[in-house]
């Protein structure tokens, strides 16, 4: 396989002409080739370049004239594919003989249909949307059950104050309550004794 090739890219139904730049001379064979993945080169046609008078292309391994047109001049060569289809899809490239065979500067044809593209296009934008709505759904309700929990927390710890502060300020007015009571008592002791003193010593 060629290590230097262009790369064209084109769809099906379109007309493409590959061009290759040769240094054969005249009186020689100049051939076009395709090749598929790595496999063998298919010889498509060729065609002997000519003194002066216009000379035919010969056509081999199944490839027809009526899709495929080879013209040749004293410094390149074209090959026209008429109608394109996906299976055109590999890399042209000439070749000449002198002593050995040369070969011109390939071109990679890749074919890609509409409906290919339209549904790649489809699927990942579809792909796409459903992942950013479940993401959005997932961390939405993470938010939701932090506020909640927050908002309760600080509910809890709000009752747990008011309860501690009714807790202490209670004992400290019935031990109050309790000093008065007991003044009160001792007071009243304390006459009901005077009096009685009183009318003891009178009887006297």
């Amino acid at each position: 396989m060629l290590s230097n090739y262009l790369l064209f890219f084109s769809q099906p139904g379109d007309n493409v002409t590959i061009w290759c730049k040769h240094t054969s001379n005249t009186g020689k064979y100049i051939h076009w080739f395709k090749q598929k993945n790595g496999a063998v080169p298919l010889s498509i046609v060729y065609m002997m370049l000519p003194y002066e008078l216009e000379v035919k292309a010969t056509y081999l391994n199944g490839f027809q004239p009526d899709r495929l047109v080879m013209s040749l001049n004293s410094k390149n060569s074209s090959l026209r594919i008429s109608n394109v289809e996906i299976s055109d899809s590999g890399l042209y490239y000439c070749g000449w003989q002198n002593w050995v065979m040369t070969f011109g500067v390939g071109t990679q044809l890749d074919i890609k249909g509409n409906t290919f593209f339209s549904t790649s296009t489809i699927s990942t934008r579809d792909c796409s949307e459903n992942i950013f709505y479940k993401l959005t759904f997932i961390f939405g309700g993470i938010f939701f059950i932090l506020i909640i929990i927050l908002l309760t927390t600080l509910i809890i710890k709000r009752k747990d104050r008011n309860t501690q502060g009714k807790g202490n300020s209670e004992p400290h007015s019935s031990v109050y309550a309790a000093l008065q009571f007991s003044k009160h008592k001792s007071r009243r002791a304390a006459r009901n004794t005077e009096d009685t003193d009183f009318v003891y010593s009178a009887t006297r």
